[in-house]
């Protein structure tokens, strides 16, 4: 015999089940202010600098390079240069 659907449903009580009584539920944080908080690179910068000479020497950081450092490289010889800078 197949279970009818009115078998399958369970009645769960109201109370047994964790409802807010207020409808209002906190709104997501917007893009701008996710921006605002530091990124992993600032924070990491701010932790080399408390460190001081105890930074292992291993970890290297290096900021990314912006757009703008490439402004006056040739286009031919852009790509290859990028290429250069990246670590491997």
């Amino acid at each position: 015999m197949r279970p009818t659907k009115a078998c399958l449903v369970r009645v769960v009580p109201r109370k047994l089940l964790n409802v807010s009584d207020s409808k209002i539920y906190m709104r997501p944080r917007t893009q701008t202010e996710e921006k605002k908080e530091p990124t992993l690179m600032d924070t990491l910068f701010a932790q080399r600098g408390e460190a001081g000479e105890s930074w292992p020497a291993n970890i290297r950081l290096e900021p990314q390079l912006k757009k703008i450092v490439f402004k006056g490289v040739q286009p031919k010889l852009r790509t290859a240069l990028k290429a250069m800078t990246k670590e491997r």
